[in-house]
């Protein structure tokens, strides 16, 4: 089809448009050819007036007489005459000589099919006019004939040689492809026993050959994947076991983790709590001694005086109690197991709880531990929606690595960079928190000028069961939890680190 339309498309061009761009050139040629004639005519008529030589005049007429093409030449005399009214001239025309005699000449006619009429203007004192001369096409519809017929013959031996042509592609190259396609598309739909035959040896023969070998290599392809499939069904059922243990190890060491972070919570608290209830004991032994000096006293502004202290001792009592039931709820919020709602927090009171819980906690481990805390607060913050119970938990991880990172710091020190000898210069452990608010965003910084993370593991850090603690003192999975929280809450977290320098912590949440 692609062949048969190409020569239709190139029979079309030479039966229609060439003989037509053809006739055109012969018609515009013929034209030009005819308008010199009737100039050069015109040139030797005014000639032959202006001279007063009327035999020059017939002598210009005669120069086209042995034309074979020549249907007529005239000269047309204009006038010019008064209107009926007398009012304006106009010009009138009329034919003065013509060749041959016999011909009558209409001075308005004009071109047509078959003849062509075209006029030379003269001009003289004794008389003006224009010669007109009229040639036949006769020639021109011949060449046009001849023209087309030649095209005619041309595109029909096109015409069969492209059918000929067309039938022997479609059979050397359409049909064995078709064949091939189907063939490929029984393949495709799981029929392995195609083949085609063909026994050329062009590229087809070796398509076909290429096709057999692939459909040969996919049966044996398939023989082996059912053979692997049933040891595949084997080692499915074998690590589908395995994944549920996986699963029941990886929920017992989550707990694990969460029970660890507890307990270090708990040490934290036990420590922080004890001020407050010191100060609680304190108060009361005090308003009681207070109550019985009260009792022996009879001046009114003694007692007044008294009655005063206890007040203020009363309310130095609740103050310490309300701490302390502080303390408390934070540590049911850590605790608690079940996923909270969201809800608003005062963020910059919780970090600073949960610094000095994370911070008497080592101290519980480690009695001579001493460390500075600075802390820098956007007062700008309100309340922030978040849940407690999980960002508390982001919180005291971050804060009870940095604490320790500091002091596995403090007890080596490391080395001078210079000498290579033991750093005599006296460290001090320094943790810091600070918050911030910007477009909608608090960001919360935690950072320690501890160990520091070495830059080859610092793309670890957040996988689940990495860490860098020794063994038994780390599950590997506080800042994986930490992540994930951060990132339920539609936050990020970022850190940077140098070795024996710092770690910052960086934490994104959005305020509602």
């Amino acid at each position: 089809m692609t062949v048969l339309t190409i020569v239709m498309m190139f029979a079309f061009f030479i039966l229609f448009y060439f003989p037509a761009q053809q006739e055109k050139y012969l018609l515009k040629n013929y034209n030009k050819e005819v308008q010199n004639l009737a100039n050069t005519v015109a040139l030797g008529v005014k000639i032959a007036i202006t001279e007063q030589n009327f035999e020059g005049v017939q002598t210009a007429l005669d120069f086209v007489k042995d034309d074979p093409h020549l249907l007529f030449v005239s000269m047309v005399q204009t006038d010019t005459a008064w209107n009926e009214a007398h009012t304006q001239f106009t010009f009138r025309k009329s034919v003065f000589k013509t060749y041959p005699d016999s011909v009558k000449v209409d001075v308005e006619m004009s071109s047509g099919d078959f003849i062509i009429i075209k006029r030379a203007p003269f001009n003289t004192q004794m008389m003006n006019g224009e010669i007109m001369l009229g040639f036949t096409t006769d020639e021109i519809i011949a060449s046009k004939e001849q023209i087309r017929n030649t095209s005619l013959i041309v595109s029909a031996i096109v015409f069969i040689i492209g059918i000929i042509i067309g039938f022997w592609l479609a059979r050397n190259i359409s049909v064995p492809v078709l064949a091939l396609r189907d063939a490929a598309n029984r393949v495709g739909e799981g029929d392995l026993t195609q083949r085609v035959v063909n026994k050329s040896q062009d590229e087809i023969g070796e398509l076909g050959k290429a096709f057999n070998k692939m459909v040969d290599d996919l049966a044996k392809a398939q023989d082996e994947i059912n053979r692997a499939n049933i040891n595949l069904g084997k080692t499915n059922e074998e690590l589908h076991q395995t994944v549920e243990n996986l699963k029941a190890t990886q929920e017992q060491l989550v707990q694990s983790e969460k029970m660890a972070s507890l307990g270090q919570l708990t040490a934290g608290i036990a420590h922080e709590i004890q001020n407050p209830l010191n100060f609680v004991n304190n108060f009361s032994e005090l308003s009681v001694e207070l109550i019985g000096e009260m009792k022996v006293l009879t001046d009114e502004e003694d007692k007044a005086q008294l009655m005063e202290s206890i007040k203020t001792n009363l309310e130095k009592i609740v103050q310490h109690g309300k701490r302390a039931d502080r303390i408390v709820k934070g540590m049911l919020l850590h605790s608690r197991e079940q996923k909270g709602e969201k809800v608003p927090v005062l963020i910059n009171q919780m970090i600073d709880e949960d610094a000095v819980i994370a911070y008497h906690g080592m101290r519980a481990k480690n009695a001579g531990f001493q460390c500075v805390i600075n802390k820098e607060f956007d007062q700008n913050i309100i309340k922030v929606n978040i849940v407690p119970q999980d960002i508390n938990r982001v919180f005291i991880n971050l804060l009870n690595n940095a604490f320790y990172a500091v002091k596995e710091r403090s007890m080596n020190p490391g080395k001078d960079v210079e000498t290579g000898n033991q750093n005599l210069s006296e460290y001090k452990p320094e943790v810091s928190f600070a918050t911030s608010l910007k477009n909608g965003m608090v960001n919360i910084s935690i950072k320690d000028n501890g160990t520091g993370i070495p830059a080859e593991i610092k793309d670890k850090i957040f996988n689940p069961f990495f860490t860098t603690k020794p063994a038994g003192q780390g599950t590997g999975l506080g800042l994986s939890l930490s992540y994930d929280i951060i990132k339920a809450h539609g936050g990020e977290i970022k850190v940077e680190s140098q070795q024996n320098e710092f770690t910052e912590f960086t934490i994104t949440l959005p305020v509602s």
